[in-house]
């Protein structure tokens, strides 16, 4: 069950979000049919103005490519200064629930941010357009195509 608050994903039954402590409302017919609905396609758009599509599949790894040590990411976010500003080889997953998209980090030495709050490693946290995902120094706002 999602916090209408934090966006926070709690356990189903719960009665106050584990993280904000707002009071959940179980979902109505029409929330429930619009996660049913097809997935908005996303983007990633960086301060300057350019934008990078997250594909519509499953898993969609992000981080740095190192055909060296042959790892290839989904986006690769290199060409952005993705090295400089600390961006790991295989930084962050985001996932994709039917319409609902979530980030999680994989581990990454300098972290990944949902609206400068840290995402904690291996946690899925919910994301939707308008945040702001940071990986490492490397902003970006999240934005529907």
């Amino acid at each position: 069950m999602k916090c209408t608050e934090c966006q926070m994903e709690n356990i189903g039954g719960a009665l106050f979000c584990e993280e904000c402590g707002a009071k959940l409302e179980a979902p109505n017919e029409l929330q429930e049919t619009a996660m049913e609905s097809p997935a908005k396609r996303l983007v990633l758009a960086s301060p300057d103005g350019s934008t990078l599509e997250i594909p519509v599949k499953d898993e969609v790894v992000i981080g740095r490519e190192d055909p060296i040590s042959e790892v290839f990411p989904d986006l690769d976010l290199t060409g952005f200064g993705g090295m400089e500003n600390g961006v790991s080889r295989k930084h962050a997953v985001i996932h994709l629930s039917g319409a609902n998209y979530t980030v999680e980090d994989m581990g990454s030495t300098n972290g990944t941010y949902v609206n400068r709050k840290k995402v904690q490693p291996n946690v899925p946290q919910a994301i939707k357009p308008g945040d702001e995902l940071r990986f490492g120094k490397l902003a970006f706002s999240l934005k529907a195509a």
